[in-house]
Formats: structure tokens, C-alpha cells, sequence
């Protein structure tokens, strides 16, 4: 059973990775959602329509790992079984982040029309900034899905791509096509280094797509 002042610290974290994305206009209006592995048994996320900008400790909420909330009373995010299904399959994970960037949403939507199902990075120098990556010679590949607003049969359309990534650490993050990215960390300092990283690699590719 964690402490009080270690229940504290993950919603004080949880909480600064969220007004890291409000700051780097990440998460326009009331989108995005951001959770935190509390133990084997909670996680505390974000309730739905929060100003990720303004958070408090009131607006983040208890959850089990099949996306009951704790408490009835409050709604979590629609989205809440992409969170679990993350912490299911990667043990490492601890935070989540999900933020709606244009770069993202845009590219994902253009290429899934194109018939490209995933974005390869290399030969960025970015690339160590990911757990893991030792060289810029690493590949990064982000899986890109259809969009679906039933969110069990999205899950269940991610659930065997992350599977495979979770032996392999090419993969940090996902794309929902016109929508925004899912990515996690084993820290708080790790979660918003990827966030910060795989949104720049992102943005450094559509600019080398541009100018190619």
C-alpha cells in the first residue's frame, strides 16, 4: 500500500506532465488524457473535459485496471481502456500521456489514406531521447490506427501490434489517425522526454517529407 506522500507525488507528477503538453499547446481546448500507475491493482487518471492546463488533485479520479471508476460518482476519459491496455503490456510503464498535436493528427491522416500504416524515424540524433535508443541509427516505428469511437474494438485492433512492440523497443507510441498520439514513460522525467522527443521527430519528419 503506497503512502500518503506517495500517492501525492504520482497525482503532483501526473499533473506536471499534463501542463507540460497544455504548454507546448498540446492539448488545444479540453483534449488529451493523462494517467499514472498508482499499483497492480489502481490507476489514477484524468476526468473527462479537465483543462489540462489548469489541473488539480480534484480533477483526477481512481480506476481499475478494467477501466472502473473507483468512485461512480466521477467520469473518466472515454478513453480509458487505451490506458489499460497499455499498462497491461508494458510493465515499465508508469505514466501515459495522450496529447492531440496537429502534426500528428494530420500526418496520420494523411497516410493512412495512402495506405501507410505506421511512420518509420531514423537517422534522427532525437531518437536517443527515447528509453532504450542508444543511436541514431535506431528505427522508430509509431503504428498508426483508424480512428473508432467504440473504444473496446479500438483496443482490441491495437492490442496484437502492441504486443509485438513490447518486445522489441522500436516502438514509444501510437497514432489514432486524425486524432493525436498515445505515449508512456517509466517516470515522470521519461514521460515528458517522449513526449517532447516523438512530437519533434514528428514535426522533423514532415519537414523532411516537405522538403524531399
Amino acid at each position: 500500500m503506497l503512502t500518503m506522500s506517495e500517492n501525492k507525488e504520482i497525482s503532483t507528477s501526473l499533473i506536471s506532465i499534463a501542463k507540460f503538453c497544455a504548454e507546448k499547446n498540446l492539448v488545444p481546448a479540453t483534449s488529451g488524457n493523462f494517467s499514472a500507475r498508482i499499483n497492480s491493482e489502481k490507476i489514477l487518471i484524468t476526468q473527462s473535459g479537465k483543462d489540462k492546463g489548469k489541473l488539480t488533485s480534484k480533477d483526477l479520479m481512481e480506476i481499475d485496471y478494467s477501466g472502473k471508476a473507483l468512485n461512480p460518482s466521477e467520469k473518466p476519459s472515454a478513453e480509458t481502456l487505451l490506458h489499460t491496455q497499455i499498462y497491461s503490456i508494458f510493465s515499465e510503464a508508469n505514466f501515459i500521456s495522450h496529447f492531440h498535436s496537429s502534426s500528428s493528427a494530420v500526418l496520420s491522416k494523411v497516410l493512412l489514406k495512402k495506405g501507410i500504416n505506421e511512420v518509420k524515424l531514423n537517422d534522427f540524433e532525437l531518437l536517443k531521447a527515447l528509453s532504450g535508443v542508444s543511436t541514431h541509427e535506431h528505427t522508430e516505428i509509431i503504428p498508426i490506427f483508424a480512428n473508432d469511437q467504440d473504444i473496446a474494438r479500438l483496443a482490441s485492433k491495437i492490442l496484437n501490434t502492441l504486443k509485438e512492440a513490447s518486445s522489441s523497443n522500436k516502438t514509444h507510441a501510437y497514432i489514432l489517425a486524425g486524432h493525436g498520439l498515445y505515449t508512456w514513460g517509466k517516470t515522470k522525467a521519461e514521460a515528458i522526454r517522449h513526449v517532447d522527443a516523438i512530437n519533434t521527430l514528428i514535426e522533423s519528419y514532415i519537414l523532411e517529407l516537405q522538403l524531399s
